[in-house]
């Protein structure tokens, strides 16, 4: 599998050569995570009771390539939050398809790292902030063969699910 990130409408190209995600930039690995209490009293377990989910930004790296130069400008300069979709694609027999898809609105890069040793190519890490996330997530059934999609976002502006 492999992970392309569409920044800004391709305002800062990649090297991706895909079909159809030409442009788009590579990344290594990409994290998300959410989080909500809920409580849980013995006896009680029926009437739980649910927080408002805590969502993570999300956390990209990749490697040191033509897009850095304006990564690095935006995570210094960067006031109008943009839109940012990120595929994670697998290879089918004639043509990449879509796995996972995330699109995050009006999203800053909130921090920035490089890093490198001798021996190896520069680093980069990031952390999205945004404010309204949703996610297109493909079904896969025992044979791998794509199943039935999933759309499910939230809206960290109005606090509701999408």
């Amino acid at each position: 599998m492999a992970i392309y990130m569409n920044f800004n409408n391709k305002k800062i190209k990649g090297n991706v050569t895909a079909a159809g995600y030409e442009d788009w930039i590579e990344l290594d690995s990409f994290s998300l995570g959410t989080g909500r209490g809920i409580t849980m009293e013995v006896g009680n377990m029926a009437n739980r009771e649910a927080s408002r989910p805590s969502i993570s930004e999300v956390s990209v790296t990749k490697m040191m390539d033509n897009a850095s130069g304006g990564l690095f400008k935006e995570s210094l300069t960067g006031v109008e939050g943009v839109v940012v979709q990120i595929h994670i694609v697998q290879t089918g027999a004639k043509q990449v398809e879509k796995f996972a898809a995330y699109e995050l609105t009006d999203v800053l890069i909130s921090s920035y790292s490089v890093s490198a040793s001798g021996g190896s190519a520069p680093g980069e890490s990031m952390s999205l902030s945004y404010s309204k996330i949703v996610a297109d997530l493909q079904g896969a059934d025992k044979t791998n063969k794509n199943g039935q999609n999933m759309k499910v976002g939230y809206d960290l502006t109005t606090g509701k699910p999408q």
